[in-house]
């Protein structure tokens, strides 16, 4: 489903019935598609499912243990709560995970390019780099080798998915899949979501562990010490529980804030590690408020490919009409 027919004119160099041969054009690297081009997702898919894992199985242990615990003594509400969570971070996970993150389609190689100026076939390659002034910022558009375009501004090619991607954060192993235009906005709901899940479960079973201590020890009478004790072996799956959130929550609140500072400043990942804009010259800076509007808040464009016929929506002229040094009509829509 990834490959499309490139009818392409006649060359004098190529042998009678060339046209018959050429094989289908590859239109975006190593995502896999699936559902008939409705679901797109990496190369590495699977290790979607580890994070599942690391989501559902403590779930269903909170609920188990926790939850009706607490439903038990305090009412639903703190369920409802966590369930919701939960459901939530889920959903947010699949949906970041089989989304297109904002891959631009390949384009012909540049020797099948028909320059209709000189309407001859091209037989060089294009300048490696291609200058242009973005809201009064220089920038040097990248000619990528392996999907043939220059990259617009803030796209980066990723070596595991083998895409160009538009304002391309990072590659997730965690979701088997690129973080860029079209699913940042997911990926950061899930990280808020995730991190806000954490941190409830830590608390509730915190919270069951400290009642269950000191009911126990108002009955034997002991020292806090051992009442702690005796609490962890009547509910070893919630102190379980408890030291698995005390294990992932500073990763997953941490990460959460590390994106908060990003969506404020309007960086990716990729431009702040990079640091690009480490001397406050970020064109793209627009204050807090117009940040969080333009990275969660903006319309998401439609994928730039179909992914179930292989056919390309972006460009839409012929690539041969047009001259491969003009490749973007308006480089400031991929800002």
């Amino acid at each position: 489903s990834r490959w499309a027919l490139a009818p392409l004119p006649q060359r004098a160099d190529r042998p009678i019935g060339w046209r018959a041969m050429v094989e289908k054009k590859k239109i975006y690297g190593d995502s896999q598609v699936f559902c008939r081009g409705r679901f797109v997702s990496g190369p590495d898919a699977r290790s979607c499912v580890a994070s599942l894992l690391m989501i559902c199985v403590p779930s269903v242990i909170w609920h188990v243990e926790v939850g009706s615990f607490l439903l038990e003594r305090f009412g639903p509400q703190l369920s409802l709560i966590t369930a919701v969570l939960q459901s939530a971070s889920l959903w947010l996970l699949l949906a970041t995970a089989l989304s297109d993150p904002g891959i631009v389609p390949r384009q012909e190689s540049f020797v099948e390019q028909f320059d209709a100026h000189t309407k001859s076939f091209r037989m060089k390659q294009p300048p490696r780099y291609f200058d242009m002034v973005l809201r009064g910022h220089n920038f040097k558009l990248k000619y990528c080798t392996t999907c043939n375009i220059y990259r617009p501004p803030r796209c980066t090619h990723c070596s595991v998915c083998e895409n160009c991607v538009e304002r391309f954060d990072h590659h997730c192993p965690w979701i088997g899949n690129c973080v860029g235009k079209r699913n940042y906005w997911l990926f950061y709901l899930f990280v808020v979501f995730t991190g806000a899940l954490n941190v409830m479960s830590l608390v509730t079973a915190l919270a069951k562990i400290s009642i269950v201590t000191v009911e126990l020890k108002e009955t034997v009478h002991g020292s806090s010490g051992a009442a702690l004790w005796a609490a962890v072996k009547a509910e070893p799956l919630t102190a379980a529980l408890s030291l698995y959130c005390v294990g992932l929550v500073w990763f997953t609140v941490g990460l959460s804030l590390y994106h908060m500072y990003l969506v404020a400043t309007n960086q990716t990942t990729y431009e702040q590690v990079k640091g690009m804009y480490s001397d406050g010259s970020n064109p793209f800076d627009r204050g807090i408020p117009g940040n969080f509007k333009d990275v969660l808040l903006s319309p998401v464009r439609p994928r730039l490919f179909d992914a179930r016929t292989g056919s390309v929506r972006w460009p839409i002229a012929s690539s041969r009409s047009r001259s491969l040094h003009a490749p973007l009509r308006d480089p400031k829509s991929f800002s």
